[in-house]
This record gives C-alpha cells, sequence and structure tokens, in this order.
C-alpha cells in the first residue's frame, strides 16, 4: 500500500520560521492576513483523530511548518497512543535541544511513523533556498531522534538545485552517518520555472 492510501493532510500552522523564495507564504505575503490562520485550536486536532480513522496522518504544510504548532509534540503523543501512524514533513530548523529531548521521548515505533527532514544541500548551501534556516539546530534534532530509544523511520528529503547537485552523494553519506533510513532526491520543477539556470544562487530569479 502506498503510504497516501487513504490518508488525511493535516495543516496543523501557518506558522513558519524560513522564507523559502518558492514557498506560497513568501509568494503570497502581501495577503498573510488571508492565509495566516495561526495553529490549529489543539481540542480540534484531537477530535480529528478521535473521529477519524485513516491509513496515515500526514503533517505537512502548505504555509506553515509542522514542528512550530505550540502543542506539537503534545499532538503527537496523542495520536501515536490511539494507534495512528504519522508522516511528517519539516525543515527541522530553530527548535532548542529540550525540545527534541521531549519529542524523542514518544513512544515512537520505526514501522508506523516517519519524519521526513527537508534539507536541499549541506552546511553551505541548504540555506540558500531554506532561508533562514539554521544547520546545527537541524542536525541537533536529527541526531536527537536518531539515538532515541524508541524512534521514528528517518527521511532525507533533497531538493536538486543547480548550487547543490554536486553534493548528492556527500550528503547522501551524511545521511547515512547520522541514521537516515531513507535519501530522496527530488528533481526541482523549481529550477525549471522560478529562477534563471546557473550555478549562482545570487543571481537567482525566484
Amino acid at each position: 500500500m502506498n503510504r497516501y492510501d487513504h490518508s488525511l493532510e493535516v495543516e496543523l500552522t501557518s506558522k513558519c520560521t524560513l522564507l523559502c523564495p518558492a514557498c506560497s507564504r513568501t509568494h503570497n505575503s502581501a495577503q498573510q492576513d488571508v492565509w495566516d490562520a495561526g495553529h490549529m485550536p489543539l481540542d480540534f486536532v484531537k477530535q480529528l483523530c478521535d473521529t477519524t480513522d485513516y491509513n496515515r496522518y500526514l503533517f505537512v504544510g502548505c504555509y506553515g511548518d509542522v514542528i512550530y504548532h505550540p502543542d506539537f509534540i503534545e499532538i503527537c503523543d496523542y495520536y501515536i497512543k490511539s494507534g495512528k501512524k504519522l508522516l511528517i514533513h519539516t525543515n527541522g530548523s530553530l527548535r532548542p535541544q529540550k525540545w527534541w529531548d521531549a519529542l524523542a521521548a514518544l513512544p515512537w515505533k520505526k514501522s508506523r511513523h516517519i519524519f521526513c527532514f527537508s534539507i536541499d544541500g549541506l552546511e553551505d548551501t541548504n540555506h540558500f533556498y531554506r532561508i533562514n534556516a539554521k544547520w546545527d539546530t537541524i542536525i541537533r534534532g536529527i541526531e536527537t531522534l536518531a539515538n532515541a530509544p524508541s524512534r521514528p523511520r528517518l527521511e532525507w528529503k533533497f531538493i536538486k538545485f543547480p548550487y547543490n547537485k554536486h553534493q548528492v552523494e556527500q550528503a547522501r553519506q551524511l545521511s547515512s552517518d547520522l541514521g537516515f533510513d531513507e535519501f530522496d532526491i527530488v528533481e526541482s520543477m523549481r529550477s525549471k520555472n522560478l529562477y534563471e539556470h546557473t550555478e549562482d544562487p545570487s543571481r537567482y530569479v525566484w
């Protein structure tokens, strides 16, 4: 069964710390009062868990990143203990060690839950597209989850741009060293539609 079969995508929050150039929140910043809905109420998120039965719940985001929901850890704990399967997508940036420790302490099961980090390059290139991302905080989060007694499946999603394509194999090796279970390369449609095809990100027209 495909991981997306009979799944429900839940946009927990419209908050994010990054300013990715091709993100909807960046392009529609002038209409922030329309799309910035804040955080989904905790009671509603729990009710959704209690009253639905999907094969998997996708905690992803079109405008926000789910880890910036103030109740994210409590939400994950509630869904996990309710027997729900989770697929989480995040940029993984700017959360403190204490927060990652609390997340890692949840009763994850590698066979049921997937935690996907979107990292587009290495320390010297990831921030070109993932503007405001802080490398050390991302690595801290990955290492904490990877070394947890009970851990989710860890996946690295790498969007390949002209400026980071030479780092693919190095990133693949790093993913193995950090304890990832899968390394996925995504060919960026952004490189074809939203910026000039150049190796120099400072010249991009996103």
